[in-house]
């Protein structure tokens, strides 16, 4: 695996994609995260994005090693933690919780508040979707190996951005999560 730090500086831009930018947002910054690995596989990465003063920062763990680029100053290194059992780590995370019904991919956090209001209970939403999220990211944490110590959600976003040509709107949602977590199976 790779670990990189990119850096995108907005001053550097053209003024054609800084309009892109200002009109797409994360979308474009997704796309052009993207385009750093042109293999065409899955997508195999993860990241996170930092805002700066006129910068944006991502820190992207990756199974191929980043393409050099001209719009992001691109620095890499391999990346091979020694994780063991019973190991605590903290993190910081954004992620996109969904619940598939129908075959289709739902925000989970409107799908709680929306069965909340099914329940004729309007009550404390904001808690229920709070719970909500932390079950399915415990449920993540099954899946995948690690048990939540503690853990809180931070934020919880939405968002609508034009896809492309066809200026299609695309939401999603965002939910960040801090806390502590145990590694089970490295």
């Amino acid at each position: 695996m790779y670990l990189s730090r990119i850096t995108l500086h907005t001053s550097e831009l053209s003024p054609a994609q800084l309009l892109h930018l200002v009109e797409c947002g994360e979308y474009v910054m997704h796309q052009w995260l993207w385009d750093l690995f042109p293999g065409g596989k899955e997508r195999q990465f993860l990241y996170r994005r930092e805002e700066l003063q006129g910068a944006f920062r991502f820190f992207v763990l990756s199974q191929e090693q980043p393409a050099a680029s001209a719009i992001f100053d691109v620095q890499t290194r391999p990346f091979a933690p020694t994780l063991s059992a019973g190991q605590t780590l903290r993190f910081n995370l954004r992620a996109n919780p969904t619940v598939c019904k129908n075959g289709k991919r739902h925000d989970l956090l409107m799908e709680a508040k929306r069965q909340r209001k099914t329940q004729g209970d309007s009550q404390d939403i904001w808690s229920y979707q709070q719970q909500a999220a932390l079950t399915w990211l415990a449920r993540q944490g099954e899946q995948n190996g690690f048990t939540l110590r503690e853990a809180s959600v931070d934020a919880y976003r939405q968002q609508q951005i034009r896809r492309g040509k066809d200026r299609q709107m695309i939401q999603f949602s965002s939910v960040d999560y801090t806390g502590v977590l145990v590694i089970n199976e490295p």
